[in-house]
Parts: C-alpha cells; structure tokens; sequence
C-alpha cells in the first residue's frame, strides 16, 4: 500500500514545485513569456503521475496504461499550447490584465509571477489526486475479485482517449477560426459558433473536465477512493470561479452586446 503522506506530500508535491521552478526559469530565460505557466500546469500533472507510477505496486500493465493515458493528455494540451501560445508569440491580455498593476516595477512582476506558478503548482497538486488512486487501482479481470466497481473502472478508462480527442479537436476548431479572422476570411467581430462551438462556449474545459472525471471514476476501488472526485471537483471550481470569469469578463469588455448576446445564446460548458 501506498501511503498518501509518503509519496503525495514528500515526493509528488515537491516534485511538482520544483517543476514550476523549472519553467519559471525558463520563463526567465525564454523573455517573460506568461504562456509558460499554462503550458507548466498540464506538465505537472505528468510529473505528479509519473511519480505516483514509480511509488505503485499495482501490476505492470495497469501502470503502463495509466501513465500513458496521462501522458496523452499532458503533452497533448502542453505541446499545443507551446506551439500555439509561446513559440507563436501570443499575448494571453488576461495576463497582462493580472499583472498590469506590476508593469512599471519589473522586480515585483517576477514575484507575482512566481507566485502564479506556485499557486499554480498547489492547484495542480489537488487536481492530480485522482492519480494517486488511480495508481493504487490494480485493475484485473480474474473472476474472484470481478465487480461492480470494475466496469465504472474500465469504462472509464476507455471513455479518456476520446475525451481528450474531443478537447483537441475544440482547440483546433478555435485555432483554425483565429487563422481565418487573420487572414481576414472571418469578420474581426464574429464569434466562432461552428463545430463543438456551435452550442458552447467552453467546449475545451468541458472536455477536460469530462476527462478528469473519468481519471476519477477509473480510480474509484473502495470507500476512501473516492476521495478521487476532489480532484475534477477542484478543477470544475478553478475553471467556474477563475478561469472561465476572467476569459469571459475580457471578451465582455472586448466585444460588448455581441458577447452578450452570445451569452444568451449559447451554454457555458455543455456542448448538447
């Protein structure tokens, strides 16, 4: 058995941390990129998974197919937004709305940034405790230890790649939009409401949530395993409460009525 204090807060915690301080670094060194912190947090929970992996005695092949669907989500998103963000030279002006107040004292704007990565870092680590479970979840198909609780795990399991599939093709929808208001094929006041984007507005974090919830669901084995659930909990408070207000209040101030409008028109997350 694996015991929360000894692999989550003395290893999977730290080694979270010290991958933001990496990045950070690399922010540093990269010309005060503040996309960076994005691509660090799907990173993180790879790390968060990888070290959970190392620490489990479950079997080998549950292992590999644990680590390798987190690893299919982490360097999915971390990858595209890398691309899409960083190296493309993006401006994320939610970012420079959260650190405008520093702009004049660039000391204390690598302080708060720093900050965000921590902070950033203790998020990651409430959100990545379906992983604990889940490494602990020896899953098996032997009749004696066969129930119930097997075929929430395994469906679950199988529902991931498709959900993260569902989240990269919501990402590429909106990228393929942006491209065409760029080359001026879209009017700069239109708001993209084709594809997975027809009905919602964040199709992308439903997605994640949906996978999150199924990381959860996978690692579900006995009463206190369900402690997993905290993890897409947390996650569904970070987005409804942070990250979705600031995207929408910028995009509010930005496009005014027509946003509005589309407010009204369109569901939150839900895609149906």
């Amino acid at each position: 058995m694996v015991y929360f204090v000894d692999v989550a807060l003395i290893w999977a915690l730290p080694a979270i941390l010290i991958n933001k301080l990496i990045f950070y670094m690399v922010y540093k060194i990269g010309g005060n990129h503040e996309c960076i912190v994005d691509v660090a947090y799907s990173i993180s929970h790879l790390v968060a998974g990888v070290v959970y992996c190392v620490f489990s005695s479950i079997s080998t092949p549950a292992r590999i197919i644990n680590i390798v669907l987190v690893a299919l989500w982490s360097l999915r998103l971390g990858g595209f937004l890398c691309v899409t963000r960083v190296l493309a030279g993006f401006k994320d002006e939610r970012y420079d709305n959260i650190f405008s107040e520093y702009s004049a004292d660039k000391f204390k704007k690598d302080v708060m940034v720093l900050v965000q990565f921590m902070f950033q870092g203790l998020i990651v680590f409430v959100t990545s405790i379906p992983l604990y479970f889940l490494f602990l979840n020896d899953l098996t198909w032997e009749p004696d230890s066969f129930n119930g609780l097997n075929v929430m795990n395994y469906i679950a399991l199988s529902i991931i790649p498709f959900s993260i599939c569902l989240e990269a093709s919501a990402d590429i929808q909106l990228e393929r939009f942006k491209k065409l208001k760029q080359q001026g094929l879209i009017p700069k006041e239109e708001l993209i409401e084709t594809g997975l984007w027809r009905k919602s507005r964040h199709p992308n974090l439903f997605f994640d949530l949906v996978t999150w919830f199924c990381f959860s669901m996978a690692a579900i084995y006995d009463a206190i395993s369900v402690c997993a659930l905290i993890g897409p909990v947390a996650l569904f408070c970070v987005m409804e409460f942070l990250t979705t207000p600031l995207t929408e209040a910028h995009m509010k101030k930005k496009r005014g009525e027509i946003y509005e409008q589309y407010v009204a028109r369109t569901n939150k997350y839900l895609v149906l």
